[in-house]
């Protein structure tokens, strides 16, 4: 069959194996100072490799109007679940603030230093210079600070991780206050000063609020700058759920050829409703419909990135889940596959199991080499019994690491059923009944593997088949 990366032709980047997290990571700050990766600092080229969402469409056309004086909102928040693309859509706007002829002020709160202030950068980035506004204190609702903003024509003031600047600023004392009170302060009184100006737009970004590695002093500095910034804004959220694997196929593929891809999705639809593999309720046309949308990647390899591996507080959503499927497209760049399924995520690859890894703990390192990737592992040991026919296919790898892939959340959902497994691990020149056998015979080889209302699923605690092998070499 056709090879995947053959059809849906990978960025040079991807190709060359420039695959560190900054090629991934938004930075508006360094896109601001003019350095950075490309992709993201070039507006040609950022546009290129970005997917204009309904969210973004939608930011978009309200910021431009507020900037031409024809109305909308004067101060947005943009607020995601971590790494759900808000530096990304500030770094959209910025650029296009260039093309609408607008003033830009970036004000990101991990670049600032503790005793640097909101009102100093914004007057040193519209003046060229800091002389009214260069004290602790906020300067107020006064004439002279609107007349500023009026004066300096269409202005877009772009603020990222200002929660992170106001904890640092807690531990400034200004007076009987903080600068964080001083800062909570001007950010209402500047909220209320741009409502009334014609040609000036605020957007901020901040974390949920739910976020879990929060603690109680910056939960409390959050609520307090929501509550004050609240009373004029506006929330939007740049990336839904379902316009996720566009995202990730316009970042990560220069082209994909529609018509070759779909001969290779109606192959596998067509298998998958022979072999009884589609998910249950699901009618083959709707399948069909999600796999062209998430082609080359199984439409179960973003849902589990998405939903189960991004439910960690440590794994940042859009940008970790293309850091990763980027590192498994270049492993696989040389193989013939006609598309990717969790399965062929290479577990003995150190930058692919790395990844993961830091999110569930290195002890999982032993669980992989024991099972799964080691020469002596019970995956690896599956493959001779399968006999001379299937041994070329790795099916004990290959179901092994669907099951690996399945059992972490940051939630409580955990585990694969078989009709999952197959889905994953089977190829198409063979019958899914040879995943079924293969799952059996792991079940008595693995060391870490459990099962529980039909569901398997990894753990770092060994089961009875670790047990037995112990006491039969004490024995």
């Amino acid at each position: 069959m056709t090879a995947f990366h053959t059809i849906a032709i990978p960025h040079d980047d991807i190709l060359q194996g420039r695959l560190t997290m900054d090629v991934f990571a938004a930075d508006l700050w360094e896109v601001f100072k003019g350095r950075g990766v490309d992709e993201y600092r070039k507006p040609e080229l950022f546009f290129q490799k970005t997917y204009e969402t309904e969210g973004l469409k939608t930011l978009l056309d309200v910021v431009g109007k507020r900037l031409a004086g024809k109305g909308g909102d004067p101060v947005l928040q943009i607020q995601t679940p971590f790494g759900g693309g808000k530096t990304h859509t500030l770094i959209a706007m910025y650029h296009k603030a260039a093309e609408w002829g607008a003033k830009r002020v970036v004000m990101v709160g991990t670049s600032m230093s503790a005793k640097d202030t909101l009102w100093g950068s914004l007057e040193e980035q519209l003046t060229g210079k800091r002389t009214n506004f260069k004290d602790l204190t906020s300067p107020g609702r006064t004439d002279e600070f609107r007349d500023m903003l009026a004066n300096a024509g269409p202005v877009m003031i772009l603020m990222d991780e200002v929660l992170e600047y106001i904890t640092k600023a807690s531990g400034v004392t200004v007076g009987e206050s903080t600068l964080a009170d001083q800062t909570i302060a001007f950010m209402q009184e500047l909220t209320e000063t741009v409502s009334t100006l014609d040609k000036v737009v605020l957007i901020i970004t901040l974390p949920s609020s739910n976020m879990p590695n929060m603690n109680a002093k910056s939960q409390q500095l959050l609520q307090n700058l929501q509550s004050v910034s609240g009373r004029m804004e506006k929330i939007y959220s740049p990336v839904q759920e379902h316009e996720i694997t566009k995202v990730i196929g316009l970042r990560l593929f220069s082209h994909i050829d529609k018509k070759k891809a779909g001969k290779v999705i109606n192959q596998f639809v067509e298998y998958a409703t022979r072999e009884s593999l589609l998910p249950a309720g699901v009618e083959a046309s709707e399948y069909r419909s999600r796999f062209e949308d998430s082609y080359p990647f199984l439409p179960e390899v973003v849902d589990i990135l998405y939903q189960r591996w991004g439910s960690y507080f440590t794994f940042q959503r859009t940008r970790g889940a293309l850091r990763l499927l980027a590192l498994v497209i270049y492993s696989l760049k040389e193989n013939n596959l006609p598309y990717i399924t969790l399965s062929d995520f290479d577990l003995a690859n150190q930058e692919i199991r790395q990844e993961l890894l830091k999110h569930i703990g290195m002890e999982f390192n032993g669980v992989i080499a024991a099972d799964i990737t080691g020469p002596e592992s019970g995956a690896t040991k599956i493959n001779a019994v399968l006999g001379k026919a299937h041994q070329g296919l790795r099916l004990g790898e290959r179901v092994t690491t669907a099951i690996f892939m399945y059992s972490f959340s940051g939630g409580v959902e955990r585990g694969v059923t078989l009709s999952e497994i197959k889905r994953n691990a089977t190829t198409l020149e063979n019958p899914s009944a040879i995943v079924s056998e293969a799952v059996e015979e792991l079940k008595g080889r693995l060391f870490y593997i459990q099962s529980q209302a039909g569901k398997y699923f990894f753990t770092n605690h060994a089961n009875l088949n670790h047990l037995l092998l112990v006491r039969m070499e004490n024995i």
